[in-house]
């Protein structure tokens, strides 16, 4: 086992600034609101990260879908043909393809609100390959919060 107290810190400041095009308000669609029942309610899908299901949540508390490879603001900046190339079940290089495939199942991650949202842990909030790397490292340790200070 590691001992979470031997390592060393490493701080960054990461400032992005992205130039989001003009896009309608989100809503669910139709399509998002079925493939994340689907994912949560029906399949019980854990969280990519921890495990944690939807079943296993305290009252009140809901999993969450993440628009995984193409985030939805990003809609009107997608080439489709780039999308089909990676994703052949698009079926072809249209917007409307793209749009209906960024609600499908194919780009849809479950998450809990913590890996998603929070602050330290979520994926909004830092790089990807320190928020993949939660899925792998050992339980005890605290790789966006350091070891715990000894008084």
């Amino acid at each position: 086992m590691v001992d979470a107290n031997e390592g060393h810190l490493v701080e960054r400041t990461l400032h992005e600034t992205v130039w989001y095009p003009d896009h309608d308000p989100r809503k669910a669609s139709a399509e998002y609101k079925r493939v994340h029942h689907h994912l949560v309610y029906e399949l019980d899908e854990a969280c990519w990260i921890c495990g944690v299901r939807q079943s296993q949540l305290p009252a009140g508390e809901h999993m969450e879908t993440h628009h995984w490879h193409v985030e939805w603001a990003l809609v009107n900046a997608i080439d489709p043909a780039k999308i089909l190339a990676d994703f052949p079940e698009m079926k072809e290089a249209t917007d409307e393809a793209l749009r209906a495939w960024l609600d499908s199942e194919g780009n849809m991650l479950v998450l809990c609100p913590h890996h998603h949202r929070d602050g330290r842990q979520g994926i909004h909030s830092i790089t990807y390959p320190i928020w993949q790397a939660q899925k792998y490292i050992y339980d005890q340790w605290p790789l966006t919060e350091g070891p715990q200070v000894k008084s």
